[in-house]
């Protein structure tokens, strides 16, 4: 292995499992060395593949894989705070950000379950004040990791559109005012990343319904072009729209009508023309789900779905997560859906879609403090 080119080397690396990854550092300090590299982290985050992780109290021995194409991680604390203390918001680069609910707590905060890495955000001052995540992404051109927060005063009246939006970058100490809200965000609860902004269906002040993203570089809200689904006004459920990102596509579910679910795919970011609608999915169950639970999770949008081989489509599968809680795997020849066993243990748990990384929080941290260093 020793007298491997290093760019062999490099791509051996990457197609380890993560953990594997990191037993091989403790090899020899050259190892060390190449797998410390956060050019390689970044290199293995482009080819890892999408699991769901699980956060539960379950033992790993409880959890059944069944025969899904997407793994099963388990995590049951960080640090030590317990799962059932923990709520699951989002994540970006395999970096999760949670919430602690504990007594008189509600903290949130980022980690890397596979580093190790955790790290506090900025609380609230003020007790007067609720606030909710409405996304987690990297900028494009700096690599500084963000978060999106609104603010709602509790003595605000309820007719009020009035919500102050805030930013929080990794590697600084404090949340940053941008200005309020100018839309009435939809689904999804956090924003789809893609590219550097995260994507949502959104009301207007006159309650037009469209797409809307945040680019975390410049941070500004605009509309953005979104597939050509009728807009339906206040007759629309909300949790019958849900956008996300799978296989490095943005994707809408459109489930106005409750006998099917629309799944438009966006082959071309940002080209409104690219909208293309890819499956009509007709199954009682799944269109009940979406009714409940609004977001849709697509995972493997892309991964063996080649539609134009008749031999490949016969077997082609969605997999599909509702909210936190179900997941279901769909047929887009037979419309038939299976349901993995793990899903059907009856415990406390949240899933999230997750790709394990070995991106370092404190690298995130170092570099933006370093920048801010160098131009002061």
């Amino acid at each position: 292995m020793a007298e491997l080119p290093l760019p062999i080397l490099t791509d051996i690396f990457c197609r380890l499992p993560v953990k594997t990854i990191l037993q091989c550092k403790c090899v020899c300090r050259t190892w060390f060395n190449i797998l410390s590299d956060p050019y390689f982290a970044q290199m293995r985050l482009a080819i890892a593949p999408v699991s769901v992780l699980l956060l539960t109290n379950l033992e790993q021995r409880s959890i059944c894989n069944d025969d899904f194409l997407v793994p099963l991680l388990r995590l049951n604390r960080i640090g030590n705070v317990s799962a059932d203390r923990l709520s699951l918001l989002t994540s970006c680069n395999g970096l999760l950000c949670l919430r602690d609910l504990g007594y008189k707590k509600d903290e949130i905060s980022v980690c890397n379950p596979i580093l190790r890495d955790h790290m506090i955000l900025p609380q609230l001052r003020s007790k007067r004040v609720n606030r909710m995540l409405l996304g987690f992404g990297i900028t494009q051109s700096t690599n500084r990791y963000k978060l999106i927060q609104i603010l709602n005063y509790k003595n605000q009246p309820e007719n009020s559109d009035k919500f102050q939006v805030q930013i929080f970058t990794l590697g600084t100490d404090m949340w940053r005012n941008i200005g309020y809200l100018p839309y009435e965000l939809i689904q999804p609860n956090y924003g789809a990343f893609l590219h550097g902004e995260l994507h949502w269906y959104a009301h207007s002040q006159d309650k037009t319904v469209f797409m809307c993203s945040f680019d975390l570089e410049n941070e500004q809200f605009q509309p953005f072009p979104g597939p050509p689904i009728q807009d339906h006004g206040q007759c629309r459920p909300v949790k019958s729209i849900s956008v996300g990102v799978s296989g490095g596509f943005l994707y809408l579910c459109d489930g106005f009508l409750e006998s099917n679910i629309d799944i438009w795919v966006m082959k071309n970011y940002g080209v409104k023309r690219s909208w293309t609608k890819e499956f009509i999915v007709v199954n009682p169950l799944i269109s009940k789900l979406q009714r409940i639970f609004g977001s849709i999770h697509i995972l493997n949008y892309g991964v063996n779905m080649n539609m134009w081989d008749e031999e490949a489509a016969e077997d082609a599968e969605l997999l599909m997560l509702f909210g936190s809680e179900d997941l279901l795997a769909y047929n887009v020849k037979s419309k038939g859906v299976r349901k993995p066993k793990t899903f059907g243990i009856k415990s406390n748990y949240q899933a999230i879609p997750y790709t394990a990384s070995l991106v370092s929080i404190k690298d995130a941290v170092m570099r933006v403090r370093s920048l801010a260093k160098h131009s002061s």
